[in-house]
This record gives C-alpha cells, sequence and structure tokens, in this order.
C-alpha cells in the first residue's frame, strides 16, 4: 500500500462554523485530511466525517504540542500540511507538491496573512513537516524540532505555492479569548519548567505577548521587564524589548520607548523598523519634523518577530505626520 504524498492535519474542538471552510480550501491540494478532535460539543466531528475527513477523538489537556503529535499517530504519510479550522488555504497545490519534492528541508515555512481587528499583518510560521522527521514541542506556541529537540532543517515556501488565510484575530472578542488562554498555558509552562533556561525565556515572551493581546498590561510590562533582565543578548531579549517598547508607545511612555529603541538598533534590530517606532513616540512627542525625517528611507515595517505589518500601518502615520505638520507651523 503506498504512503499518501501530503495529507493536512488539524486538530479542533467547537468549530462547527469554521471547519466547512478550511476543507474546502484543501480539496485537491491534500490527498487526505485527518481531523483529530479534543472535545467537542457541537457537531465538528460529525461534520468533519460527512465531509470525508478521518476523524479521531482526545481529549484536551492544555497542550498544544502534544495534541498536535496525538493527531498525528496511527497514520502515514510523506508530508504533513497543519492547519487550524479559521485558516483557508490558497496558492498553487502543483507548485507545493514540486517545492516537496525537490527540498532537503524537514519543515517548510509557509506565509500567513492574519486578519486583526487594529490592523492587518504577515507571519511565516511551519505549517509543512515532513511526518517521520519531526514532532511538535511546547504547551503554546508550539514549534517543530526533531526527536531529540533540535532545530530542524527548514526552506521558506514562495507565496505563489502557498499562503494560509488566517481570520481568527479579526473580532476583538474572540482575540482576546485567545490572549488570555494562551497566557494561562504559559504559566503552566513556567511552572513546570524547573531549570530549562532556553525554556523559560521562550515562556516569558510567550506570556509577555499574550498578557499584552490579553489588556493585562502592567503585569505584562513585569513580565517582558524580567525577560530582559534575565536573558540579555539574547532573541527573546530583542523581540521582549520590541513588545515592551510598543506597549509603551500605547501608553504614552514615549521617551521610554526611544530608550528601548535605541537598544533595539544597538542589538541588531532592523533600522527601519526602528525608524518606524521611533517616528510614533517623537510624533506623540510633538517631534513632527524629526518623525518626519525618520519615515524618509522606510518602505517596509518588520518587526522582530519577522512579522510584516500591513502598508497601511506606514501611510497612516505618513498621513498623521503630514496633517501635524502645517498645523505646528500655524500656531
Amino acid at each position: 500500500m503506498s504512503i499518501p504524498f501530503l495529507v493536512a492535519s488539524l486538530i479542533v474542538r467547537d468549530e462547527e462554523s469554521e471547519l466547512g471552510g478550511c476543507l474546502a480550501s484543501l480539496d485537491g491540494v491534500v490527498d487526505a485530511v485527518h481531523v483529530h478532535d479534543t472535545g467537542s460539543t457541537d457537531r465538528t466531528p460529525q461534520m468533519a466525517s460527512e465531509l470525508g475527513a478521518t476523524v479521531t477523538q482526545g481529549q484536551w489537556n492544555d497542550d498544544f504540542g502534544s495534541a498536535r503529535n496525538e493527531a498525528l499517530t496511527g497514520w502515514s504519510a510523506l508530508w504533513v500540511l497543519t492547519v487550524d479550522a479559521d485558516q483557508r488555504y490558497s496558492g498553487d497545490p502543483g507548485r507545493l507538491r514540486k517545492l516537496l519534492e525537490s527540498t532537503t528541508a524537514d519543515v517548510v515555512e509557509v506565509d500567513v496573512d492574519n486578519a486583526h481587528d487594529e490592523l492587518p499583518y504577515t507571519n511565516t510560521a511551519a505549517h509543512v513537516h515532513r511526518k517521520a522527521s519531526v514532532r511538535w514541542a511546547g504547551r503554546v506556541h508550539e514549534r517543530l524540532v526533531t526527536p531529540d529537540g533540535r532545530s530542524a532543517r527548514t526552506v521558506a515556501a514562495p507565496r505563489e505555492a502557498i499562503v494560509l488565510r488566517h481570520h481568527g484575530y479579526a473580532e476583538a472578542t474572540v482575540r482576546v479569548a485567545k490572549a488570555e488562554r494562551n497566557a494561562a498555558l504559559a504559566r503552566q509552562t513556567l511552572a513546570e519548567a524547573g531549570n530549562d533556561r532556553p525554556l523559560i525565556a521562550r515562556t516569558l515572551l510567550d506570556l509577555g505577548r499574550s498578557l499584552i493581546g490579553a489588556g493585562q498590561r502592567q503585569e505584562a510590562a513585569d513580565t517582558l521587564e524580567t525577560l530582559r533582565e534575565l536573558f540579555p543578548g539574547t532573541p527573546e531579549w530583542l523581540r521582549g524589548t520590541d513588545f515592551l517598547a510598543r506597549l509603551l508607545l500605547a501608553t504614552g511612555c514615549d521617551d521610554v520607548c526611544l530608550v528601548l529603541v535605541d537598544q533595539m538598533r544597538e542589538a541588531g534590530a532592523s533600522g527601519a523598523y526602528c525608524d518606524w517606532l521611533a517616528a510614533q513616540a517623537l510624533a506623540q512627542l510633538g517631534h513632527v519634523t524629526a518623525a518626519t525625517r525618520l519615515l524618509d528611507g522606510v518602505t517596509e515595517v518588520v518587526d522582530t518577530c519577522g512579522r510584516r505589518l500591513d502598508p497601511r500601518a506606514l501611510d497612516e502615520l505618513r498621513s498623521l505626520l503630514n496633517r501635524l505638520g502645517p498645523a505646528l507651523t500655524t500656531r
């Protein structure tokens, strides 16, 4: 019996309203779909079966990595496409298969276009992997690693082959609920981390960003400051400083934000991104000319996590500065 080349894997719970659209987008893309239900109370498992997926049942144990690994048990495939019910595939299935046939990597990162209640953004994430070569690790914001826990060989997929459109953050109430869930999972991970410093650093970052999403600003700031104190010089320090700078910007602490931006520059963050952050703080301080000058060479906004912000983020700031300039000169 031949092994399927590409199979989709989903973990779901109460996704009756989303599942149909997700599976429809996978038609003609994958050879089969496996849906692992973690305790739905609606018709999600029945719907998945009616739509042609193989359905397994499990229990939610507050661990995304564990759930994704459980969803992979009992079946074979050369490659796995991991998707969530609120994601939709777009692209050229033929180009995707040619990429998988030719690559020597074990993991393929793809662009994810995220709708958001504030402003859309695009990030890259590991969504395709060789089934036999890697496993999922992490209670929250899980990642793919080799069986011995090392980083896997990774390649980026062109957008022409695959893009996942994610609309799970389009509504503020849903986004906040997910952030609160992720913060709780991060706290559990910290309680169990022991002396695993890399895990502690990653989890403090996860907790800080989740708390920001949940609107718990003071605890988020305290968490990110702890990260900065304990793990200087690490990638988590840089990303945590970025999240803290944006949090302080949103709360009007512009002078402190500018100090953090200078630290990010020294640590190797993108100059264009730092200019975009600093320009916002300067604008809020009333230094419109300096802010405008900083934005002159900025054509794209990519944060320290690799998330590409919607071009409107830059356009709106430029428009604001254009309005503020004449207003200030006529006072």
